[in-house]
């Protein structure tokens, strides 16, 4: 076949993959019965049914007590998918919370990735929110990928990868379980959802006459990078990101920079400084920028809101406003704005007892599929739109997606809920109804639906210290794949280049280039969040801001790939090749300093003279190694001469 697999049915309940005649892995699959508790395991059930249908070979396993198993193994040109179903033998309903389509090991002729000790699992976290942060660590009972893993040697790049395919019912994890840690159980449902999906409530039960696992794809190669980019193409032919046409947004979001002091003059001050001082020095996109309004921005009075953006306008400049759609930060016997007589208590999602989830982060989640909300969320885009905006900054959009009870008994799953309101909100903000372009910027939210925004922040809130930088960094480490394939744009946060509102001291210049460089690799949203009030932050972003060779790189849109994994951290070696220009983003994030060594031959790199687009500064490598060197915390952007 096309992908080189094939599956086959080795022994009882074991089915091996083939990539090229070689085993890749050995599988079992296991489900379980909600109402009952009952499991069947394809290792002990009997094999009842084997058919074999041009890509997809179909085995039908069933127990005594008449439970079906049903594994369904494909290979397309993607590569190897694995799904299963339960179902009775009557053709009676079933429940289920908990299915296993795929429990993967080796048994020796497999790659040596399996046996291997230093053999590393990439740790993908649910979602952004409260400074979660992507991991390699050794295999170990009890690890947990949400939604997709590779399994990986960091020193030769070998790698597994097993990543869901479907994130509209359930929730997925590839986990380590505790009777086995060089296992790798794919799980959808009970199992998946736990404190690192917020997660209080139970996961949801799905029933029919036949109920289905998500679907999850394997591949086997020699670079994970590779792997990773490969499961993203996949996924992005099932479904397309929200496209953009108008290039990547620059501008200021005032979240950062202003916060609690938000007003009226000051945000205005904003939009005049990058207009008159920052965008003739190249920091924008065909000469427009953004400047958008953070949460808090109801501390503008309807009226000068409406002013200063008309101003912007006026100028040439777009702009954006900030809502939290699917969390509750109110007390609940509170009011809901637009929805006189109806208190928050009303929309709030709840639990099999009635009463509502706790906070999450500050915030009760609401029941999406509630009417009340429905109604209120449509005002509330009604009312941006018709405002003028031109972007939207959506928040905590997690909470959308807990278990609980909600409204719609047909909505039975927080991933069904997290879909439906997701695609509630992309009819609201359809670029063909409102007229025009509208930017929509995912940020407190989950990786996995993916499509539904132009952009999504891949890390929590960032600010502007060494330890921001290597955060921010760490998601460009094992997530720059999801740019330009799940999501237009990965959104490296607003960049902070002097002091924001929670910093206790000033960055350091060589803070603010690296802060402003990790931006400018993402390929992304050029948001900058500062108090141009205080005393040095215009000159601060005026030293930073106007480097127009640097800015041009940002405009590119192209997103720098990392050399190399590391662990819980980040890489300090990213490249790139733009319009036949190849690029080397180096990175230091330690105040002593450090000397940075970048192996050309692993980073696929030619020898010769590299210039730094920030200094003009130049260094030579050598046939194996290009090597520089920082005093501090600092950023060199290098193309080769």
């Amino acid at each position: 076949m096309a992908s080189g697999y094939r599956w086959q049915e080795d022994e009882k309940g074991i089915f091996t993959l083939y990539q090229d005649e070689q085993p890749v892995l050995s599988a079992s699959a296991q489900a379980e019965e909600f109402e009952t508790g009952e499991r069947i395991d394809t290792r002990q059930a009997a094999l009842i049914d084997v058919k074999k249908q041009k890509q997809t070979l179909t085995l039908t396993y069933a127990n005594e007590a008449g439970l079906r198993l049903t594994e369904y193994l494909t290979v397309t040109e993607a590569g190897a998918i694995v799904q299963c179903s339960i179902s009775r033998n009557d053709g009676a309903s079933v429940k289920s919370n908990r299915l296993i389509p795929l429990i993967a090991h080796g048994k020796g002729d497999e790659p040596y990735l399996w046996r291997d000790l230093g053999a590393k699992m990439l740790l993908a976290p649910y979602d952004n929110d409260m400074w979660m942060r992507y991991e390699t660590a050794a295999l170990r009972a009890g690890r947990k990928s949400y939604d997709v893993t590779v399994l990986l040697k960091e020193d030769t790049r070998e790698g597994l990868l097993i990543g869901a395919m479907n994130f509209d019912i359930w929730k997925n994890a590839i986990a380590c379980p505790g009777m086995d840690a060089r296992i790798l159980e794919a799980r959808c449902g009970q199992g998946a959802s736990d404190e690192g999906s917020h997660d209080y409530a139970p996961h949801g039960v799905i029933e029919g006459a036949e109920v289905f696992s998500s679907r999850f794809l394997v591949n086997f190669g020699a670079d994970w990078r590779n792997l990773l980019e490969l499961y993203a193409d996949a996924l992005a032919k099932e479904r397309a990101p929200r496209m953009w046409d108008q290039g990547v947004p620059f501008g200021f979001n005032s979240y950062a920079g202003l916060a609690h002091t938000l007003n009226a003059e000051n945000f205005r001050a904003s939009g005049d400084f990058v207009r008159e001082e920052l965008t003739p020095r190249g920091f924008h996109n065909h000469g427009g920028t953004y400047i958008n309004l953070d949460g808090g921005w109801q501390r503008i009075s309807e009226e000068e809101r409406l002013r200063i953006k008309d101003n912007l306008h006026a100028h040439g400049q777009k702009t954006g406003i900030y809502d939290a759609p699917f969390a509750c930060f109110y007390p609940l016997d509170r009011e809901i704005p637009l929805l006189p007589g109806h208190t928050f208590a009303e929309i709030v999602l709840r639990n099999e007892k009635g009463e509502p989830l706790p906070r999450i982060d500050r915030a009760v989640p609401y029941d999406v599929t509630h009417p009340l909300w429905l109604e209120w969320t449509e005002k509330k885009a009604r009312q941006f739109i018709d405002w003028g905006y031109d972007y939207l900054k959506i928040d905590f959009l997690s909470h959308g997606g807990m278990e609980g009870i909600h409204h719609d008994p047909a909505v039975r799953t927080g991933r069904q809920a997290l879909d439906f309101g997701y695609r509630t909100l992309e009819q609201l903000y359809d670029e063909k109804k409102i007229g025009r372009p509208f930017f929509i910027s995912l940020s407190i939210a989950p990786l996995f639906p993916y499509g539904f925004g132009n952009a999504r922040r891949f890390s929590c809130d960032a600010f502007g210290l060494s330890e921001d930088i290597e955060y921010v960094l760490n998601a460009q480490t094992y997530s720059w794949w999801t740019g330009g394939r799940l999501y237009q744009f990965n959104d490296p946060d607003h960049i902070v280049l002097q002091r924001s509102f929670c910093m206790l001291k000033d960055s350091t210049e060589g803070e603010a280039r690296a802060r402003y460089t990790s931006a400018v690799i993402a390929g992304s949203v050029m948001l900058l969040s500062e108090d141009y009030g205080r005393p040095g932050a215009k000159e601060r972003t005026l030293k930073i801001v106007g480097n127009p060779a640097v800015n041009a790189i940002a405009r590119s849109g192209v997103v720098f790939r990392p050399v190399d994994a590391a662990g819980g951290s980040a890489c300090n070696t990213y490249t790139a090749t733009i319009d036949g220009q190849i690029y080397v983003a180096l990175f230091c994030w330690k105040p002593v300093g450090e000397t940075v060594t970048v192996d050309l031959k692993r980073a696929n790199l030619p020898c010769g003279t590299y210039e730094d687009v920030w200094s003009g500064k130049q260094v030579q490598s050598d046939a194996q190694f290009l090597v520089w060197s920082f005093d501090g915390t600092d950023a060199a952007l290098l193309k080769k001469i």
